[in-house]
């Protein structure tokens, strides 16, 4: 597949993103073993500047550009993770940023991106539609949140990192929402272990990347919501199917009750501050949507903590 990015795309994003973003940990969690009775360990990209993974695809996307795609300002949609990455990105090279959102984003996610000094616009319809209009009116240099071979590269030094930093993970576990994080990770992990299982995670009510697998076409899923809010991607794109085609071992639904319960333990157990799309990977175990041996090590990708924490349940 044309598609599919090399070793050498990983290593190059390594370097390009280094300076920008955090080597997060990936730490044994003793409070998830032993609720989920098994070998867990998390990859903390909660740790980032901004909250989240989304840093590293968007970083990588900005700095790979020319200066006359910059100086044209960057444009993007996001729930809210990659907005606020976009944001960061576009203060830290010193340009404007324009950013959609739905207008039922999490408030706490709405205030940290008008803090970052972007142009925010809350959207009622169509999001994709809109951020297409914006674009064309401004002119502005599009940074899209997963469907670019700069995003895959730069999700996955995750994988990259789990592997080198531990070596003995037979199993990680990724949240799935447009599949820019799965797609990268997975692409990571297997190219320095080929052997490992990786596993995708997706909300049941906001499964585009599974849905579009099935047909074998990127498609649009209209009225995704989720607790997970950041999983609740509308649409997916051809680069992320190929990578996951490629990579992906298995990809699994939960319920939006799990997600809610995994959640609580996540944080409560884990002692992890995180939200509820970086749950994902935990519902599946205590869903038992996926199974894990005795002799498993597994690390579970907590992709951010960006959480109106109001909503857990008590």
């Amino acid at each position: 597949m044309t598609n599919l990015i090399g070793d050498s795309s990983i290593d190059a994003a390594a370097a390009a993103i280094a300076p920008h973003v955090q080597r997060t940990p990936t730490v044994r969690s003793v409070g998830l073993s032993e609720t989920l009775e098994a070998n867990i360990t998390a990859k903390l990209e909660l740790l980032q500047p901004t909250g989240s993974f989304k840093v590293r695809g968007a970083f990588n996307t900005v700095l790979a550009m020319s200066a006359e795609e910059r100086s044209r300002g960057l444009i993007s949609m996001s729930a809210g993770n990659h907005a606020l990455a976009v944001a960061h990105v576009a203060r830290h090279v010193g340009v404007p940023a324009t950013v959609c959102m739905p207008a039922t984003a999490v408030q706490f996610k709405i205030d940290a991106v008008r803090a970052l000094g972007a142009n925010l616009e809350l959207v009622e319809g169509d999001l994709v539609a809109r951020t297409n209009e914006l674009r064309d009116e401004l002119g502005a240099s599009y940074v899209h949140p997963f469907d670019h071979a700069a995003v895959v590269a730069g999700t996955a030094t995750i994988g990259r990192e789990i592997m080198v930093d531990d070596p003995d993970t037979s199993v990680v576990i990724v949240p799935v929402g447009g599949g820019g994080l799965i797609s990268g990770v997975a692409t990571g992990v297997k190219s320095l272990a080929p052997h490992v299982r990786v596993i995708g995670v997706e909300p049941e009510a906001a499964d585009v990347v599974s849905q579009s697998r099935d047909a074998g076409e990127p498609i649009s899923l209209s009225g995704a919501r989720s607790i997970a809010d950041g999983l609740a991607a509308p649409i997916t794109g051809q680069i992320n199917l190929d990578h996951i085609n490629t990579n992906v071992d298995e990809l699994v639904r939960v319920s939006e009750d799990a997600l809610h319960t995994a959640w609580g333990v996540v944080v409560r157990q884990g002692k992890f501050a995180a939200e509820p799309a970086a749950a994902a990977g935990v519902a599946s175990v205590l869903a038992g949507t996926i199974t894990l041996t005795a002799t498993d090590k597994v690390c579970i990708v907590l992709s951010g903590g960006n959480a109106d924490f109001s909503l857990l349940r008590p």
